[in-house]
């Protein structure tokens, strides 16, 4: 089957089996490939143009973030008047809006990669072009973009992970071609990851402008500075940490996590109290931010969402602010809870608080424009929770609290981790994730204080679009 897709940001129209109709996509550099190539500055727009398309809404500019894994990781107090949201936050995926939904993110996901792949295949049948330094890193990045984009796909779509229990699970695209891939049993798909995150990593650690400028990059190529914009060699670092923790290979998940925490102070330092309470608040906590989508828009997503003074609970999007009070055990003076759940709007004798993390008061500084994909935090959770030796993962643990402006436990058990994965990514699409990866079979609940709602295993599988299980 031959499915026609236009090549983002590189104007090459190709096929790709998971895509079932014509994306309407329109960037604004968009040069056709035989030209794209001929130029260092043709591989810097194609690259560009992949990074520039992760924050479409149906991806990483909603669904994946704040929107629709939120949903299934109960999240928000879903009005029964918003009865798409509802539906799919019950775990029911049969409705023309939901399919819709879980249908554009299969095939804008598999169009990146394809584009991933047409700037690959590029970078060796025009390797004259690129200095070393240069087909390092863009081939470096553009491998991890691939990786990044199938592990998601691979936690949406596919089975629940168990190294020794493969099963069927989906395609993984490593060439620019238009022949169907078959799917691949869930053992090998992450092979297949594994293997594009450590040839990254390699390129990576050869030529990445982190390693000796940090975040700013080099200051004599505007191209590669900005770095937390991009997967450099620590945000490739924290995405194998993710990679080998959702595959239950935990050495290896506590080496690449720990490889960010003992480097991050210099590079990703905390947040601190005062960026977070100015007049024009870091909400995101950008500092920490290894990887970001750029959304110039994002306040939009605060707004046509979020914002609890001016949406009707048909589209409101909004925790009960009991149940907030419960997560974050009280403790007002969490940073998180003061920089993104504090304010609370009454509707009909319930309170709900206002989820403003991607409200933005000037859009001057780089931070209002962040969407977290890969945070400093998520490793250091991975390897409090990996780590062999317990008083090494309190140690871990507890810095993290401490940094979140919270007291050092004396103790500490699993369901105090899971609290951190709750508290630590709001709006950041990791929790669902976190609980299918643990496979947890009660989860808390969006509208009881104290209550929790079960989830099994065909509810953390999302169902392919029509017509793929036919050709896939």
């Amino acid at each position: 089957m031959r499915k026609n897709l236009y090549i983002i940001m590189l104007t090459v129209l190709t096929a790709l089996a998971s895509c079932s109709d014509w994306l309407d996509i329109q960037p604004s550099d968009r040069i056709t490939e035989e030209n794209n190539f001929s130029s260092v500055s043709g591989f810097e727009k194609a690259l560009n143009g992949i990074y520039v398309e992760l924050n479409q809404s149906s991806i990483y500019g909603k669904e994946m973030t704040c929107g629709f894994v939120e949903v299934l990781a109960q999240r928000y107090a879903v009005a029964d008047i918003n009865k798409v949201v509802k539906e799919y936050m019950n775990f029911k995926y049969a409705g023309t809006e939901t399919k819709g939904i879980i249908s554009n993110i299969w095939s804008k996901e598999y169009a990146l990669i394809s584009n991933v792949n047409c700037l690959l295949k590029n970078c060796e049948e025009h390797r004259d072009v690129l200095s070393e330094r240069d087909y390092n890193l863009i081939k470096g990045e553009a491998l991890a973009l691939r990786a990044f984009l199938h592990l998601d796909l691979f936690r949406l779509f596919g089975p629940i992970y168990d190294p020794d229990k493969p099963a069927l699970s989906i395609p993984y695209y490593t060439v620019y071609s238009l022949d169907v891939s078959p799917k691949l049993s869930s053992v090998d798909y992450m092979k297949q990851l594994e293997a594009d995150l450590l040839e990254s990593e390699s390129l990576l650690a050869k030529s990445d402008p982190i390693l000796r400028y940090g975040v700013s990059g080099d200051p004599q190529n505007d191209f590669w500075q900005a770095r937390n914009l991009r997967l450099n060699y620590y945000a490739v670092q924290g995405l194998m940490a993710r990679a080998y923790y959702y595959m239950h290979n935990d050495t290896e998940a506590f080496k690449h996590a720990m490889n960010v925490v003992e480097a991050h102070e210099k590079t990703f330092p905390w947040i601190t109290p005062m960026k977070i309470t100015s007049s024009n608040p870091d909400r995101v906590f950008s500092s920490e931010i290894m990887f970001s989508a750029q959304n110039l828009e994002r306040n939009s997503i605060f707004a046509g969402n979020f914002d609890g003074n001016n949406l009707k609970m048909t589209t409101l999007l909004a925790p009960r602010t009991d149940v907030v009070n419960y997560l974050f055990d009280n403790e007002k003076v969490d940073y998180r809870y003061i920089a993104w759940l504090k304010n609370s709007v009454e509707n009909s004798g319930t309170s709900y608080s206002i989820f403003n993390k991607y409200q933005s008061q000037s859009s001057d500084s780089l931070y209002n424009q962040m969407i977290p994909l890969i945070k400093v935090s998520e490793s250091y959770l991975i390897a409090t929770e990996c780590s062999t030796d317990y008083y090494e993962s309190l140690r871990i643990y507890n810095i993290l609290r401490n940094h979140r402006g919270l007291l050092s436990k004396a103790v500490m058990y699993q369901e105090d981790i899971d609290a951190e994965w709750i508290r630590e990514f709001w709006g950041e699409g990791q929790l669902f994730f976190y609980y299918k990866r643990n496979n947890k079979e009660s989860i808390k609940d969006a509208t009881s204080q104290y209550g929790t709602r079960s989830i099994n295993a065909n509810n953390y599988v999302m169902p392919l679009p029509e017509g793929e299980t036919k050709y896939n």
